[in-house]
Parts: structure tokens; C-alpha cells; sequence
């Protein structure tokens, strides 16, 4: 017995040795092997948000924001400087709304694009928030804890990537592609758009488009943003989202009338959109259900201009 629990010991004892050999390893030679990766614009939108400290436009959400505007289309209209952070929806809207937060200052007008208004607030997908924390402590300290013992159970998974890509020597390559690092412009949006990517309206037979849904503690944490902006003398507004619409649609306009409704009844801060009015058909979407085409991403921009407008307007002394 004592013979089997010395062996034992020594094999823990060797398995920690190797596991910490290769965590020093990450931390002090391999890190940063995810830096040309989509994930990675992270760092440039929140370079360009702490640039700027007088009032601007901020935009907030998913891919579907990063996919979805003109940004300096909508500078040239607004009179604002206008940041793009939209980035992947995996990461939660918390996570998007902690982005946010970074410099939020008086005149700012805070736009949320959200998809959802229903998650449980924490991320997604550890393994792709490594990624997208990968060598920039900046970016570590967005992480709650409420996340962090998923964060720990994700790691071996982003280790051994990110190892591989070390030896391999295919770290830190720019794929070329809309997913990549530098497919975004200065404002956090995408520009590159490989055409083999498009979808054709056949796309939309099997795509699943939802109708938003609505929880109490959702609503609650973003309540709880919404506070947070205004005591830094800035405007929370909800603004739509791009939504297919065409022969394959399985809902209506008045499905999304309805949902709107008990948002606006809901939350603290004014939604400027009629939801329906994001109705946009198939051609102007791109490899997904809520990226855009640049054509889709000049409508969609336009229709943002009109509501935020209409919205100043209401709210003028």
C-alpha cells in the first residue's frame, strides 16, 4: 500500500511539474500566437475608444455590429466620432457592455445592438475568450469572476493551440480572410469581404431566424449598464438589428412589434428602432443570419442615421 502511494505521489508530482513546465512556457515564450486573429481587433477598437475623449457615438454588440455599419458614414451624418465595437456574440453582452465601459464620458451616446435580451450574462465560449485575451493583459481585465471558473477549465484547450501553433510556426498568420485582424478598418469595421462567402438566398431555406426574447435578470444587468452610463453624463439607446427577411421567413412584422413592445416597457433607456424596420432581404446578407454585405451595411447605416435623428429630435429642449 505505502509502495503504490509513493508511486502515486511521484506521478502527480511529475504530472504538475510537466503541466506547470508548460504553463511557464505559454506565459513567458508561446503567448500571443492569436494576435492576427479576428479576436484580436479587440485591442484596435479599444485603442481608438480610449483616443477619443470628447462626446462619441459608440456602438455595441455582436458580429453583427462589426459586419454591420459604415462608421464614418455615420460620423459624417451624426458630427460624432464613432467607435465599432462589435465582436463576436460567444462572448456574451456583458462582456460587450464591460467593452463599453472602458471610457464612457458626458455626451456619449452609447448604441446597443443586441440579438438577444435574454442570456445569463456570462461568456459563451472560454476557449475562444482566451483567444481574444491571448497576450493583452488589457483585455484579462474584462473577465468577471463569475467567469473565471470557466476561464481555468477552457485553458489546457487554449494551451495546447496555442502550443501547436508555436511549433508549428502557424501562429500569427493573417488569413486573408473577413475573419482576421486586418479585415477591420479604423472605426472596428469589417471592410474585407471575400466574395466566395456570400450567401445565396438558398441559404436562408435551413437558416434559423429568431425572434428576441426577454428575462428578468437580463433585463436587470442591463438596467444596471444603463445607470452606469447616465452617471457618467452619457445616453443609453436600444437601436435594431439586421434581420432576413423573404420567402423563407417563418414570422412576421407583427412578431417583432410585439417583441419590441415589452423591451421598450422593460428597460431603462429609449429604443429608437421599430425592429421591422431592419427587415433587410437576403442579398445584403453575408455568411451568416447577421452579417452584412457592404451594400446591406450602407442601408442599415442609413436607417441607424434616421432613427438616431428622429430620436435627437424627440428629445431636443
Amino acid at each position: 500500500m505505502k509502495k503504490f502511494l509513493k508511486c502515486t505521489l511521484i506521478l502527480l508530482a511529475a504530472v504538475l511539474l510537466i503541466v506547470g513546465a508548460l504553463v511557464l512556457l505559454d506565459v513567458f515564450v508561446v503567448r500571443g500566437m492569436f494576435q492576427k486573429n479576428y479576436q484580436a481587433s479587440i485591442v484596435d477598437k479599444l485603442e481608438r475608444l480610449k483616443s477619443i475623449d470628447g462626446p462619441k457615438i459608440i456602438l455595441v454588440g455582436h458580429s453583427n455590429v462589426a459586419f454591420g455599419f459604415d462608421s464614418k458614414r455615420l460620423e459624417e451624418a451624426m458630427g460624432m466620432p464613432v467607435v465599432n465595437l462589435g465582436l463576436h456574440g460567444s462572448l456574451g453582452n456583458t462582456f460587450h457592455e464591460d467593452l463599453a465601459k472602458q471610457n464612457i464620458g458626458e455626451g456619449d451616446i452609447v448604441v446597443v445592438c443586441h440579438t438577444t435580451f435574454a442570456d445569463d450574462g456570462k461568456i459563451g465560449d472560454y476557449a475562444l475568450a482566451w483567444i481574444t485575451v491571448d497576450n493583452n493583459g488589457e483585455i484579462a481585465g474584462l473577465i468577471r469572476s463569475e467567469d473565471w471558473f470557466g476561464m481555468l477549465a477552457a485553458y489546457p484547450d487554449y494551451l495546447c493551440n496555442s502550443l501547436f501553433s508555436w511549433i508549428t510556426g502557424r501562429g500569427n498568420r493573417d488569413s486573408g480572410s473577413c475573419y482576421s485582424r486586418t479585415a477591420f478598418n479604423e472605426y472596428g469595421d469589417i471592410v474585407r469581404r471575400p466574395e466566395e462567402l456570400k450567401v445565396s438566398d438558398d441559404f436562408f431555406k435551413d437558416a434559423v431566424v429568431e425572434i428576441p426574447k426577454i428575462s428578468k435578470d437580463c433585463i436587470k444587468r442591463f438596467n444596471e449598464f444603463c445607470d452606469y452610463v447616465k452617471s457618467k453624463g452619457a445616453t443609453v439607446v436600444i437601436a435594431g438589428y439586421p434581420i432576413a427577411y423573404g420567402e423563407y421567413s417563418k414570422f412576421t412584422a407583427a412578431d417583432f412589434d410585439s417583441f419590441e413592445a415589452n423591451l421598450k416597457a422593460s428597460v431603462n433607456c429609449d429604443v429608437i428602432s421599430h425592429y421591422s424596420d431592419y427587415f433587410f432581404p437576403y442579398s445584403y446578407f453575408y455568411d451568416t443570419v447577421l452579417h452584412l454585405t457592404e451594400e446591406g451595411a450602407a442601408a442599415r447605416t442609413d436607417r441607424l442615421i434616421k432613427d438616431l435623428k428622429t430620436w435627437q429630435t424627440a428629445n431636443a429642449n
